[in-house]
């Protein structure tokens, strides 16, 4: 579904003034979609001559921190204050459908009084912003800003980092282009892309093949020794605690990944990894065809996402968590 503000490119440039102080927010536990949108759309800004400043609420992966303009990112949950937020006369919100995925920094936005757009392809945006550019058909945020940036005219100021920045979010919100990228314009953006010398082979590398030997290991752990597997339902979940992450040097971005594993096999439609954090379980959901997880996030997860991969938390106590996970996902099934 798409949804777009009426009249939204022309009050957009309306908006658009060069004086103007932009920044550009993404989500909690950012992923590449999210920093490469915000990447992209900040490096974009910039070459069309705006003040542009990059904010995340939190830490981002490490396997991610080599992107162009990674370094001069603001992370909230480091004593970021308020009044680089406060300052601000317009905030992009790049990658999420409510300002409550910003957790920490949400208030902050909330009471800011700049001019507010979203750009994202979640399901049920919300009017945290007063324009909106969304669609849950288009493979990703990161894909989102892209036409945002043709709407406006602005395609002039692409150079090889908004493309390599852009990619990166498409490549990994379509998990390499194995879900989400159906569409044909997909795929046009990619070799737009590459007709400014992105090197997409090592952005693959740096993406895929850039993690630690412990979280080889931590893999092993969860498929030999954690995963469980309910046939009737056909459903796999692992759930691990803070005290085992620690044993493997668990670092943020250390689980992506992990949870499509069991989708490999051919039994398995439905996937869930839970990992204990400081007073709640973070949940990550997936699924194949026409399995529905960002309905059982809502419902029973406190979360949402996409209908193939969501996200959520439980506020339980760790040792409640398996049999409510058990208990929500048969639920699910019985009514679905």
């Amino acid at each position: 579904m798409k949804i777009l503000t009426k009249d939204f490119k022309n009050k957009i440039k309306e908006i658009l003034i060069k004086d103007k102080s932009i920044l550009i927010s993404g989500h909690h536990n950012p992923d590449g979609d999210s920093l490469g949108g915000s990447l992209g759309l900040a490096h974009l800004l910039k070459n069309a001559g705006y003040d542009v400043t990059v904010m995340m609420p939190s830490n981002m992966p490490e396997y991610l921190e080599w992107m162009p303009g990674a370094d001069d990112i603001l992370i909230y949950e480091k004593g970021l204050t308020d009044k680089v937020i406060e300052k601000a006369d317009i905030i992009f919100f790049v990658d999420f459908n409510a300002v409550s995925r910003t957790e920490n920094a949400a208030e902050a936005l909330k009471n800011s009084e700049a001019i507010k757009i979203m750009l994202d392809h979640h399901p049920q945006p919300s009017d945290d912003a007063e324009f909106i550019f969304s669609d849950t058909k288009v493979s990703s945020a990161s894909e989102i800003v892209y036409e945002f940036i043709n709407m406006l005219g602005f395609s002039e100021y692409t150079d090889k980092n908004v493309a390599t920045c852009l990619f990166t979010g498409i490549m990994t919100d379509t998990l390499n282009f194995s879900v989400n990228s159906s569409r044909p314009e997909t795929f046009e953006i990619v070799s737009n892309f590459l007709s400014f010398g992105i090197d997409k082979d090592a952005i693959y590398e740096k993406v895929n093949n850039n993690f630690s030997l412990k979280r080889l290991k931590l893999i092993g752990y969860l498929l030999y020794k954690k995963m469980k597997a309910v046939s009737d339902y056909k459903f796999a979940y692992m759930l691990i605690s803070e005290k085992e992450l620690n044993e493997f040097d668990f670092r943020d971005g250390d689980h992506e990944g992990i949870v499509n594993m069991p989708l490999s096999v051919s039994d398995i439609n439905v996937s869930v990894l839970a990992i204990e954090q400081d007073d709640f379980v973070k949940l990550s959901l997936r699924s194949k065809g026409d399995y529905d997880v960002n309905l059982l996030a809502r419902k029973y997860f406190n979360g949402g996402g996409h209908k193939n991969a969501a996200g959520g938390r439980i506020y339980k106590p760790y040792e409640e968590v398996e049999d409510y996970i058990l208990s929500s996902v048969k639920d699910y099934f019985s009514e679905n």
